[in-house]
């Protein structure tokens, strides 16, 4: 097989099956030689039929040698014969050529077709020109040997050729330099790159546009898209400053709060003190630490609460916070903490007056029944997270260290009606009472606070049938925590009566400073009214949040008949969250009975019937009523309240709070989670911080 036969095979093989389709497989560089010089693979086909013609009719052949030349192809002459064929015809087939080639460049000055396939065409046609003697297949073999001398003499110089991928492989096909040329604009280098040649609509300039090219942008080459670039730049600047000047003229600059990694500690922006940078220093290098020596009990307590945001608090490090000379000990977080590491703290601080545990989940009987017994001056006990203890270890642990006990509060722990009952009976002198979210504290617990009316309840009440211990104990008669002053029994896990809570307020709300009944949803008009208002003329701190089932005109009858009684002594603390029947009448209400003692309150999502006319009594605005004129010296305003929660309060805005801060002069904390009306130009004043505003976090 010659030559044009071994071309003719490779460029019938199509891989994608279409007869129209321009894709073919990797060439030589002789056929990159033969395109070059003009002989084209259509050049090679009319030439090679024209021979055949021409060898058939010399030959004449017989009807039977037609028929099997028609059913196997047809006879390929010799290579001499050829060549002589080939000359005769090689003037007219290139003249045809040529005539072809001019009327597909008429075609496409016509259609406004770039210059650069023109310019291709004039080179294939100077040498198309030149090729007049007919292209023998010696010249092709000659010509082959010769490119491939000088690719062998390149690749000495280039160094190691890289291996050649195996011929049945070939799966990386390209598109033919026709039809790659027909697209506007390319040349031979961007072609390959995937550019296009651009004009500068500028400086006329002829530039290389690679990437996406939407019609709206302009067309600009590099040097002028960086110089437009940098006047759209100093441009933003200017107007960045300006907006800069605005907002420090419209609202004075807020005090940024700086806070360390470890969470906690809370600065001003600016240069830390030397005792802050000792602390931190010493929290993040305290496994080598081994002892803090001299330390003020504020200062261990700041290292105590970064360590345990660290995480490191354990066997270890619990040490550098024990001694004998401790009177107090605070963890926040004694989740690494196992028992006997507990049990250390009866062994290396037996003075311990003060104990505080949080997330103390390993805590169980053993370890509260060895601190009842070791801790002999145990007056203040703290837990929270001590769910492994029961009922009955908590009885045990009042029998030990009862009767020295001054403040008692748990947590998330097995608190029940034994551990009640033997709280009542041996801690005569329990001042502060704080048992919340037990999982069997129970409306039974909740009564033995107050004097008992049944026989069931008597039988309740004593310890030799809760306790079930075999042991003899002495059945003491039941009498009241005298001294009790705080009681918070907030946010229980079982319901709780509004009858049984009347009956406790009324046999220990006299002597009550704080009371806590947050999520008490039963007690209801009746407990408010007959219950707490006669004996609440102690009473400082009061939190009734989610108690909704007190109607607003109980609560403001309520704080009327105070403020009545108490001539001007009113709440130092007030929360009335998620108390969502509250109106403006309750809180003028409110204003009247505490405006001279209010210090905190908590407002907190009681949007449903609230209005600015009902904040604006924080301010010392009067109620308008039908019929009725109020004196606005009945109506003082806050002047002592220092913070207040408005959050989910939805018409809190920036007037109302210029307004509110007029009057309160001591407004220090202003908590406005989800008031969208509550923007940056705010009013605010040295001292003042808003905590949850929408632009703070944007």
């Amino acid at each position: 097989m010659d030559l044009n036969d071994r071309a003719r095979g490779s460029g019938s093989r199509n891989p994608c099956g279409g007869a129209g389709n321009t894709i073919k497989g990797p060439h030589s560089a002789l056929t990159d030689y033969l395109q070059e010089i003009g002989v084209s693979r259509h050049f090679r086909e009319r030439r090679r039929a024209e021979a055949a013609a021409a060898a058939a009719a010399a030959a004449e052949p017989t009807a039977a040698t037609q028929g099997q030349v028609q059913a196997q192809g047809p006879e390929q002459p010799p290579a001499s014969n050829q060549g002589e064929l080939g000359a005769d015809s090689a003037d007219a087939a290139l003249a045809r050529d040529l005539q072809d080639e001019e009327n597909e460049e008429a075609a496409l000055e016509e259609s406004g077709v770039g210059t650069s396939r023109m310019a291709t065409r004039n080179r294939n046609r100077q040498h198309m020109a030149v090729v007049v003697a007919p292209i023998t297949e010696e010249a092709v073999e000659a010509e082959s040997s010769k490119g491939k001398g000088k690719g062998a003499a390149r690749g000495k110089g280039r160094g190691k050729k890289k291996p050649k991928k195996d011929s049945d492989s070939e799966s990386d096909f390209h598109k033919s330099d026709d039809e790659a040329n027909q697209r506007e604009g390319l040349n031979r280098s961007s072609a390959r790159k995937g550019g296009h040649m651009r004009s500068c609509e500028v400086c006329n300039k002829r530039f290389l546009q690679r990437g996406e090219y939407d019609e709206s942008d302009r067309l600009l080459c590099p040097n002028c898209q960086r110089s437009v670039d940098k006047a759209q730049n100093e441009v933003s600047a200017v107007s960045k400053r300006a907006r800069a000047v605005a907002s420090s003229t419209a609202a004075p600059k807020r005090r940024r709060l700086k806070k360390t990694a470890d969470g906690l500690l809370e600065l001003e922006a600016g240069l830390p003190s030397l005792q802050d940078l000792c602390v931190r220093a010493i929290a993040k290098h305290v496994d080598q630490v081994e002892s803090f020596g001299d330390i003020s009990v504020q200062s261990l307590n700041k290292l105590c609460r970064i360590i345990c945001k660290m995480r490191v608090l354990d066997e270890s490090t619990l040490g550098l916070f024990l001694g004998a000379d401790r009177t107090s000990v605070v963890l926040y977080d004694c989740t690494r903490l196992a028992r006997n590491a507990l049990e250390r703290i009866v062994e290396m601080s037996p003075n311990v007056q003060t104990l505080a545990l949080e997330y103390c989940g390993r805590l169980d009987a053993g370890v509260l029944d060895a601190f009842g017994v070791g801790l002999r001056q145990l007056a203040k006990v703290q837990l929270e997270g001590a769910f492994l203890v029961d009922d009955k270890a908590w009885a045990k642990f009042f029998r030990e260290a009862g009767p020295r006990l001054r403040s008692f509060q748990v947590r998330f722990s097995g608190f029940g009606p034994a551990a009640m009952r033997a709280l009542i009976t041996h801690c005569e002198g329990l001042e502060e009472l704080r048992v919340s979210e037990c999982t069997d504290f129970n409306d039974d617990c909740l009564g033995m606070l107050a004097a008992p009316l049944t026989e069931t309840e008597e039988a309740l009440q004593e310890p030799e049938r809760l306790l079930r211990d075999t042991e003899k104990i002495e059945v003491v008669p039941w009498r009241p925590l005298a001294r009790l002053k705080s009681l918070d029994l907030g946010h229980p896990h079982l319901a709780m009566s509004s009858a049984t809570a009347t009956r406790v307020i009324r046999a220990l709300g006299s002597q009550l400073r704080v009371l806590n009944l947050s999520g008490f949803k039963d007690v209801d008009d009746n407990f408010l009214l007959l219950g707490l208002a006669p004996h609440s003329e102690h009473l400082q701190e009061l939190s009734l949040a989610e108690c909704n089932s007190i109607s607003a005109e109980a609560m403001t009858q309520f704080f009327a008949q105070g403020a009545d009684a108490t001539m001007g002594r009113g709440l130092v603390r007030l929360s009335l969250n998620r108390c969502y029947l509250l109106t403006d009448a309750v809180l003028h209400a409110v204003v009247r009975h505490s405006c001279c003692s209010l210090r905190s309150l908590d407002l907190n999502s009681v949007d449903d019937f609230m209005t600015e006319q009902g904040l604006l009594a924080l301010a010392g605005g009067a109620l308008p009523v039908e019929g009725e004129e109020v004196a606005s010296s009945v109506v003082k305003g806050c002047p002592y309240l220092e913070d207040i929660d408005l959050s989910w309060v939805r018409c809190t805005t920036d007037s109302v709070l210029e307004k509110v801060l007029e009057a309160c002069g001591r407004l220090e904390k202003v908590m406005v989670y989800g008031c969208p009306e509550v923007s940056i130009f705010a009013p605010t004043r040295p001292g003042l911080s808003y905590v949850g505003r929408v632009c703070d976090t944007l």
